[in-house]
């Protein structure tokens, strides 16, 4: 099965605005919190064993709004899933999928995980105070 096709079983099932991507992947849209959402892209690809595979990534601010690069080093190593990188001009939070044996559950998680953490990795960057 595509990634399209399962990002659209995933995104029916939580109501979550879903857009094609010309490469036949796509960007979905998920609420985080109140008054928030982050969009989440899915892109398809092969590993470098050329094995067909998924980015599950969004755009966490751009690399101008880090002062300390080491941060992200750091970042990363207390990650237990997915990986901050670099996609210029964009810092972004990513997670790979196979797309061999992938489920539309597995996708779901993936997306939610991706959508949460830059979500919160933006408000960090940008200064978000909650207010209650």
């Amino acid at each position: 099965m595509d990634v399209l096709s399962i990002a659209r079983m995933a995104s029916s099932r939580h109501g979550w605005p879903i857009v094609a991507a010309a490469d036949g992947g796509c960007r979905i849209e998920v609420g985080t919190e109140a008054g928030r959402s982050q969009v989440v892209q899915l892109s398809p690809g092969n590993d470098p064993d050329n094995r067909p595979i998924v980015w599950v990534w969004s755009v966490i601010c751009e690399t101008s709004g880090v002062g300390d690069p080491w941060y992200l080093l750091r970042l990363n190593a207390t990650l237990t899933v997915g990986s901050v990188a670099v996609r210029d001009p964009n810092v972004i939070l990513v997670e790979t999928l196979p797309l061999q044996s992938l489920q539309a559950a597995e996708l779901e998680r993936a997306v939610v995980w991706v959508a949460h953490h830059a979500d919160s990795l933006e408000k960090q960057v940008h200064g978000h105070v909650d207010r209650n």
